[in-house]
């Protein structure tokens, strides 16, 4: 069966939708879509739709909601090359977390990334991952997330129904930090902080069939 590209789409009540620039250049000039061609679509917020492509438009077609399972966040102190940054976005926004944080912690000094770059990376991964559901990303400290387990190499093993999970910088947690929050190990070696990211995400996303 031919790729169909899928689509982030701004939320719209009419039958057809404009694209952005980057997508309509991307399906004209890269894909060499031509008019009739299918695609499919989410707004980032649990539709999923089929449409087709006429006249440089999306014509919208046949579309369901998806109910979104719990909310999992992952909070990340930043590693300090954008590659690795990068990485965590587009593994997280594949595996179906719902928000990444960006995490400031003593031993953390690194900034996190632009928000807008760090916006293009999750659709990006939302579109090659045809989710339904666009991972939402922001900033914070341990103090915003009250009922966050710590990944720790001195913690037990991760129970999957927690729904935050905290990874702390390359230089580990200050011992102040993991005062009141409990603590999880992931692994039995010592992990970088985006396998790190990875191996939560997916524990605690686990397999899911859309039917």
């Amino acid at each position: 069966m031919a790729h169909i590209p899928h689509l982030l789409i701004e939320p719209s009540d009419g039958d057809t939708v404009d694209l952005s620039p980057e997508q309509r250049l991307h399906l004209e000039k890269v894909l060499r879509y031509k008019d009739g061609l299918a695609l499919s679509y989410t707004d980032g917020h649990g539709l999923l739709g089929s449409g087709m492509w006429i006249g440089g438009r999306l014509v919208r077609g046949e579309e369901r909601q998806i109910p979104e399972r719990s909310v999992v966040t992952i909070a990340v102190a930043p590693p300090r090359a954008k590659d690795r940054q990068r990485l965590i976005v587009e593994k997280l926004g594949e595996l179906g977390v719902s928000r990444l944080i960006w995490l400031t912690t003593r031993f953390g000094q690194v900034r996190p990334p632009a928000p807008a770059r760090t916006r293009a990376w999750a659709i990006g991964a939302l579109e090659q991952s045809r989710s339904a559901f666009l991972l939402g990303v922001d900033s914070g400290s341990l103090e915003d997330i009250p009922d966050a387990v710590l990944a720790d190499a001195g913690g037990g093993a991760l129970d999957v129904s927690v729904q935050t999970l905290a990874i702390g910088p390359e230089g580990g947690w200050h011992r102040d930090e993991l005062i009141g929050h409990p603590t999880a190990c992931l692994s039995e070696q010592v992990l970088r902080t985006e396998t790190a990211a990875i191996v939560g995400g997916a524990l605690l996303r686990g397999p899911r069939v859309v039917t």
